[in-house]
């Protein structure tokens, strides 16, 4: 018996759809569009193309043109197909420049959606406000790209979920100066769930916030050999930020960074910090691990300078000289 081909209702289930009492379609009020260039096809499907429609048999070929096809407000979701790879050659290579879009990345491994920087200027923006992506890989292929994810002064309440940031195939070369650079005015943001991965050939921070307002930054593991800081506010302080849950280690498990600290501010601001482990080599002053941090509250975070990672009473006391750590 010919199994039956895949159904199509372009309108969609206005009221959602339940089987067996289990719900599997949420309505929503946008636009779904997705996006494939790779060589592994929707069953029953062409290959993407701009000229496409943008369904799950007929998608588009780049995520910028699925972006274009979005409308502000609606709520349009784009989804990017298992495999798909773009190289960003310009400035503004990918511009998610309208409000409430949210970009999935589907597939595991190394068949998630990957973005890889073929010049340093090369950019990932966000630039409208409501936008979310996930799952998605930035992978640099030149020398000190200069950010791989920039967030525009527009883009209020953004969110940047379950994504990596890679060093290049040559990863004593190929970096990151800044993973993801936040401007001033793009408050109420969270970044969760991400990996950041830098070696020692000249990433400055992971990420960078300028004057952040109600930013959330946890359960994300960022690592590597960062010349000012995992996480730096490079102008202003924050203010009635948190960070919970995070993993930040400057330097690598036998060779921590000598004197540099994970978390920066360029003046004192409101943070809260919660369940956090720390690690960098402040051989002098544990305190120094962070700086302009006088107006934190501190609840259950772990910190050492100890290159074997091992925890000690002494690297407790001495953050508790910055701000008591419950």
């Amino acid at each position: 018996m010919a199994s039956a081909g895949p159904s199509n209702y372009p309108g969609g289930f206005s009221t959602g759809l339940t089987v067996q009492n289990t719900p599997i379609s949420i309505p929503h009020p946008g636009k779904v569009f997705w996006v494939n260039n790779s060589a592994v096809l929707a069953q029953g499907g062409i290959a993407g193309s701009d000229g496409n429609d943008g369904t799950y048999q007929r998608p588009f070929s780049t995520l910028d043109y699925a972006v274009g096809r979005c409308t502000a407000g609606r709520g349009d979701v784009i989804y990017i197909m298992p495999g798909y790879a773009q190289s960003l050659t310009t400035t503004d290579g990918v511009d998610i420049d309208v409000a409430d879009v949210r970009v999935v990345g589907l597939g595991r491994g190394l068949k998630r959606p990957r973005f890889t920087y073929n010049l340093a200027a090369g950019e990932f923006v966000i630039g409208a406000a409501n936008v979310r992506i996930e799952n998605l890989v930035f992978v640099p292929s030149v020398t000190i790209v200069t950010h791989a994810v920039d967030v525009e002064a527009a883009a209020t309440d953004v969110q940047i979920v379950d994504c990596a940031f890679e060093t290049g195939e040559a990863d004593t070369v190929d970096e990151f100066l800044i993973s993801i650079e936040v401007a001033v005015g793009a408050d109420r943001g969270l970044i969760q769930g991400c990996y950041f991965n830098a070696g020692a050939a000249g990433a400055a921070t992971g990420i960078s916030l300028v004057t952040p307002t109600d930013w959330e930054i946890s359960k994300n593991l960022i690592m590597g050999d960062y010349s000012t800081a995992n996480i730096a506010t490079i102008t202003g302080a924050g203010v009635r930020c948190r960070m919970i849950g995070n993993i930040v280690i400057n330097g690598l498990p036998g060779d921590l960074a000598a004197n540099v600290p994970v978390f920066t501010q360029s003046a004192a601001g409101t943070w809260f910090l919660a369940d956090n482990y720390f690690a960098t080599n402040i051989t002098t002053d544990l305190s120094l691990m962070f700086t302009n941090f006088t107006s934190t509250i501190n609840l259950g975070n772990r910190y050492t300078d100890d290159s074997t990672m091992v925890l000690s009473a002494v690297d407790r006391s001495a953050v508790m000289a910055v701000s008591a750590d419950t």
